[in-house]
């Protein structure tokens, strides 16, 4: 009997990795990846459109010169300064260059169209009214601005890798309309004007420099946001009218200003 105990005993000694091994056994649960997490990249081409506010400010010098008569009537010079905002848009188009994870490197080009002005009228000598003819005439005098074009380099400190914080700088060029008339309808302009009315139109394409700064964030894969000032400084702009009168006389009517604009504008671009 006690054989028979032992080997029952060895029997199942000896079944046991075998039964064991016929036990299925689940394979070990891999956990997820972890999601991927998406690059951003600034390189590339875009284009775009903008919109905002521009100021313009300008500030010079306007007179009336008579080579007819002597001081104190030979010439009659005024300061004048004027500030206009009105509404600016367009289009721009570039490239970036993302040099670091930190740092883009860009150029950019700009054609805006806006209608900011002002017009003022003014006497021609100390002895006439202004904006009202008592004899001598009275001066008009218009401009306004049309448009504008920047070439700019842009230099941005990444604060996120879709946040770009940027400094811009390059060339501007400007359209500047100026309305010269001479008004002299009662007894001519000045002391010797034989023309009743005189009017002369003229565009003024200057050249001048730009600066600025703004912030610009990727919104989509392909579009990115940005707030923008910019800095436009156009220079000198210098108008003459000059008539002829009695005994060859010459009656010039002069506007010279500095021209500066400052522009606050938002724009939306596509990335290539």
């Amino acid at each position: 009997m006690k054989y028979l105990r032992n080997l029952a005993g060895a029997a199942l000694l000896f079944a046991g990795p075998a039964v064991a091994a016929d036990i299925p056994v689940k394979a070990p649960v891999k956990a997820p990846p972890p999601p991927l997490v998406p690059v951003y990249s600034w390189t590339g081409f875009y284009i775009g459109g903008n919109i905002g506010g521009v100021t313009e400010h300008a500030s010079g010098t306007s007179d009336f010169l008579d080579s007819l008569v002597g001081p104190p009537f030979n010439a009659n010079p005024q300061l004048n300064s004027f500030t206009n905002t009105r509404v600016i848009g367009g289009a721009q188009g570039g490239y970036n260059w993302q040099f670091a994870p930190w740092g883009v490197l860009g150029f950019e080009a700009d054609w805006d169209f806006t209608d900011t002005g002002y017009t003022f009228c003014r006497q021609t000598n100390v002895l006439s009214a202004a904006c009202f003819d008592n004899g001598f005439g009275f001066e008009t005098i218009t401009s306004k601005a049309q448009w504008f074009i920047t070439t700019r380099a842009r230099l941005g400190f990444l604060a996120t890798p879709w946040l770009l914080f940027y400094g811009t700088g390059g060339a501007a060029w400007g359209d500047i309309e100026t309305t010269l008339t001479q008004s002299c309808l009662v007894a001519g302009c000045g002391f010797s004007t034989a023309i009743s009315l005189l009017s002369s139109v003229t565009d003024n394409i200057k050249s001048g420099w730009v600066a600025g700064a703004g912030v610009e964030a990727i919104i989509a894969p392909n579009w990115t946001l940005r707030g923008e000032w910019l800095h436009i400084d156009l220079g000198t702009v210098s108008n003459s009218l000059s008539t002829v009168g009695t005994a060859g006389s010459i009656q010039t009517t002069v506007w010279s200003r500095s021209e500066k604009f400052d522009e606050f504008r938002a724009a939306l671009n596509y990335k290539f």
